[in-house]
């Protein structure tokens, strides 16, 4: 089954049914509520079985992640437009700062810290020399201990 199928490549009205309550409840944790809202049964003791039979179908699990992502790839650009929002025209500094990073960690991932804990009984010489050998190696947010 192709990973990316979304509702739309559903042909089952009560299977496109279930899978967009699926998505609007919140996931398949909500199933035996989607299979009522779907009109599979009327009796909720029923639901959770025909939940867990159409949950099962790779094909139904296939169209649920699919609907998700396309979601929220749809939902993306909104998201990208209340970030640039709080960034030019947040009240607080910290709040311009931190919708600032959170569009770079989007668009270029998470900048590692650069920090580097050295524990050791030794000669300050040696201790600079692990510092730069831990710095070439990239050793980051690790902890380097010489015993």
């Amino acid at each position: 089954m192709p990973s990316d199928l979304t509702i739309a490549n559903l042909s089952h009205p009560q299977e496109i049914a279930f899978v967009s309550a699926v998505v609007a409840l919140g996931g398949p944790q909500h199933g035996a509520a989607a299979a009522l809202q779907a009109g599979y049964t009327d009796d909720p003791r029923e639901a959770s079985d025909v939940a867990e039979r159409l949950l099962s179908a790779s094909r139904i699990r296939s169209a649920i992640a699919g609907e998700t992502r396309s979601r929220f790839e749809a939902a993306a650009p909104a998201a990208f437009t209340t970030l640039m929002n709080v960034c030019v025209n947040g009240r607080s500094e910290s709040s311009r700062v931190t919708a600032a990073q959170e569009i770079l960690n989007r668009a270029i991932g998470p900048i590692p810290s650069r920090s580097v804990a050295i524990t050791a009984h030794a000669a300050i010489e040696e201790l600079l020399g692990m510092l730069d050998k831990a710095t070439e190696e990239g050793v980051i947010d690790g902890e380097y201990v010489v015993e």
